[in-house]
């Protein structure tokens, strides 16, 4: 009896395998950005002269996006020469985040292994896949050969059960989880998701479910594949997919049974992603600046929801919003639904596709005192500016009613 993750490298290796078990697996994609990515191409120039399979890779551009220096800028010319050379796809600056490239791709499809250089990689779960993070020379070797080293993750099963509430996102359910797990609970283990409630929720919400998990220290995060990923799959190019299931009595590392039925919208109480409170307790906390966007929570039904929650009304006059479509996907079908003249008629800032101040380079950063509403992944000190400003993390709903009232709120007024 097997979990998911088992049966994904046991495919790879044509054997059964299990948890705690060292392999070398061929990775099915990978993906280098602008942080870390000049370190890996010097890591691969040292062990190859050519990408072995260049059609499977992706060169993002989204952290420095546009340049905010003239280091960033040498970064780029050195990534954008890369992926000429080698034939690798380059997505630039302003067109989207690298996570959300990698979903729209076609490269990540159920029971596949990819990585990238970002925790966050492991996001493509959502599509009934193995990722994770990996450093600099990992990548370079799966540049230059296809193969990586694992070892087997634990697995923890999380059946979510109940009916979903209006206004909870998968963001709500992610703070809960962090809530429960602690913020390295799920140290090098892999979240298994599962249970009736799963059906209810979107493919938005599911990637940033997988998205946030390694926040819990997950090495990755699996969603079932359903009618809801095969429909996302077919309209990407992706059919005749075959999704992976665990055996029937397999036995975890751990099993927690989510009711969600019994959820509220959450905040995440900076300086520590898994102190979650409901949002209506925060009320009393005044808000300077809201972020909707980044590659946690800057989908379409995402930004979509706060036009809706500010649709012909406007931003508290002391607010700033800001909003960061994940893709030019996503964007212009923002655009093409009237969503994003709808945010900028509210008094929204709305950026082109990128990280934002997300990872605290540019684009939005705070200065001290000042208190952020975002739905980005992390709240610790400093993290997006100065160490004196504040940062709570939320989903798209407790953000664009925040930013409508100037205070943290879920409540419409």
């Amino acid at each position: 009896m097997a979990t998911v993750v088992e049966k994904i490298f046991a495919a790879k290796v044509g054997r059964p395998v299990q948890a705690g078990e060292i392999v070398v697996v061929e990775a099915d994609a990978c993906m280098i950005h602008d942080v870390n990515g000049p370190a890996a191409i010097q890591n691969f120039t040292g062990i190859a002269d050519q990408v072995r399979s260049p059609k499977n890779h992706l060169v993002a551009l989204d952290h420095f996006a546009p340049c905010p220096n003239a280091a960033a800028a040498t970064k780029h010319v050195r990534l954008r020469r890369f992926a000429e050379e080698q034939g690798v796809e380059l997505m630039d600056v302003c067109k989207g985040v690298c996570h959300q490239a990698m979903l729209e791709s076609g490269r990540i499809r159920p029971g596949c292994i990819a990585v990238g250089t970002d925790s966050h990689s492991c996001t493509y779960g959502a599509l009934n896949a193995f990722s994770t993070g990996v450093g600099a020379a990992e990548a370079a070797v799966v540049f230059a050969c296809d193969q990586c080293w694992f070892k087997v993750p634990q697995t923890i099963r999380v059946e979510l059960v109940g009916d979903l509430p209006r206004n909870v996102l998968g963001k709500d359910l992610a703070l809960k989880l962090l809530q429960i797990l602690g913020e390295s609970g799920a140290a090098y283990q892999c979240v298994e998701f599962g249970g009736d409630a799963v059906a209810q929720i979107s493919f938005d919400s599911r990637v940033t479910l997988c998205n946030m998990m390694i926040e819990a220290g997950a090495k990755g995060a699996i969603m079932p594949c359903d009618d809801v990923t095969r429909r996302w799959l077919k309209a990407h190019g992706v059919t005749d997919v075959q999704g992976v299931e665990p055996d029937a009595g397999t036995q975890y590392a751990r099993n927690i049974i989510l009711n969600v039925s019994e959820m509220r919208p959450l905040v995440a109480v900076p300086p520590h992603i898994d102190c979650a409170v409901e949002a209506r307790m925060l009320n009393h906390i005044k808000v300077d600046q809201v972020v909707i966007g980044s590659c946690t929570n800057g989908r379409y039904e995402d930004i979509a929801l706060a036009a809706q929650i500010l649709n012909g009304k406007k931003v508290a006059p002391d607010v700033r919003l800001l909003v960061f479509p994940a893709s030019m996907e996503v964007e212009s079908a923002l655009k093409a639904d009237g969503l994003l003249q709808i945010l900028a008629e509210a008094g929204a800032s709305v950026f082109p596709p990128s990280c934002g101040p997300c990872a605290g380079i540019h684009n939005g950063l705070l200065g001290d005192g000042e208190v952020a509403v975002s739905t980005t992944n992390r709240n610790l000190t400093g993290r997006m500016g100065s160490k004196a400003a504040q940062i709570y993390i939320a989903s798209p709903v407790v953000a664009a009613y925040s930013a409508l009232h100037g205070f943290i709120t879920d409540w419409e007024g």
